[in-house]
């Protein structure tokens, strides 16, 4: 079941990142059958991909706000 990669309603990319580590600590530290060790597995797999997608559409967003920046005209000086 794929993770939800943060359309309104969907967990945060913080909320992502705090199950992830939950998984991981439970996949460390408890004695889990195979099927739930794989379950949580996946579950882990999906998050992390969702956070990374989300990441990457962050970082592209910025990368535009920078260009557009850059080709902006300069603003005119303020009077004074």
């Amino acid at each position: 079941m794929p993770a939800p990669t943060g359309p309104p309603g969907g967990p945060s990319f913080a909320e992502q990142l705090e199950r992830i580590e939950e998984i991981v600590r439970r996949l460390e530290t408890e004695e889990l059958d195979l099927d739930e060790a794989l379950r949580l597995f996946e579950d882990g797999v999906e998050r992390l991909r969702a956070a990374r997608e989300r990441l990457s559409a962050a970082e592209a967003k910025v990368k535009q706000i920078r260009i557009d920046d850059l080709d902006a005209p300069p603003a005119p000086p303020a009077p004074g």
